[in-house]
């Protein structure tokens, strides 16, 4: 009797501590921006990690990369320029931005790496974006002049604090079951976006022009967002990075 409510426990502890409104804390492994001369993370983007209620942990590229990524819970690939147009199949336009080859190098070995691992994955704006590249995706390279669109998406600066547009979230996404709204404000600081979603992949979050502002796997335990909740310090966005691994588990 006392062995078969070992088991028991055993086997219903695991599904009751996963039923909870909350992951518990997590290492986040940050991966880094690349600059040169430096190894940098914006600051936002620790400080949104540790109101999750996680620790974060700087990932440089270097040789102990990987090491590194064997270490923490999840990986964070947060924003930045523009990901080099060859690395899904096109030459680049003139309305295309600065690009980091380096940083597209570098995280596309911490992805095969994640993967290999089988580590979580989450993306933010750019991040989002390497996401669709390296699985297989594609991006339009200027939203302005590649998509028709009474929106707009590249409000950087002081504005990146402030809710510029909608997003709907989709039915059945982990996007949605995480945040319980069907819909939700969002900043908006970019030029590029999903075109063709990688194999695997579906929306998890649209804005009112078609663009596709959330993603996930369905076999992987990796996703991302094209907005940037770091930058906004509200609920809902709180609870974005507190259940972030939920946001990444299929």
């Amino acid at each position: 009797m006392k062995r078969r409510l070992i088991l028991f426990l055993m086997l219903v502890i695991p599904l009751l501590s996963s039923c909870g409104g909350k992951d518990g804390p997590l290492t986040v492994g940050i991966a880094e921006t690349c600059r040169e001369g430096s190894v940098s993370v914006g600051r936002t983007y620790i400080d949104a990690v540790v109101r999750g209620g996680h620790t974060p942990l700087v990932i440089p590229d270097s040789p102990m990369a990987t090491s590194l990524l064997a270490k923490v819970d999840l990986l964070l690939l947060i924003g930045g320029d523009d990901i080099e147009p060859g690395r899904y199949g096109e030459e680049p336009l003139p309305e295309c931005g600065e690009t980091e080859p380096e940083r597209d190098r570098f995280e596309s070995a911490l992805l095969d790496e994640a993967v290999r691992l089988g580590k979580p994955v989450f993306g933010i704006c750019r991040g989002l974006q390497m996401i669709n590249v390296h699985f297989g995706g594609t991006l339009y390279q200027d939203i302005p002049t590649q998509y028709e669109s009474a929106l707009e998406h590249k409000c950087g600066g002081p504005r990146i604090t402030e809710i510029v547009h909608t997003v709907g979230l989709v039915p059945g996404s982990r996007l949605k079951a995480v945040l319980g709204v069907d819909s939700l404000g969002v900043n908006s600081s970019h030029h590029q976006a999903v075109k063709d979603l990688a194999p695997g992949f579906r929306a998890s979050a649209t804005a009112p022009d078609g663009i596709i502002e959330g993603i996930e796997s369905s076999t992987l335990p990796v996703a991302g967002v094209q907005f940037h909740p770091e930058r906004l310090d509200s609920a809902a966005f709180n609870l974005l990075f507190t259940r972030i691994l939920s946001l990444c588990r299929p």
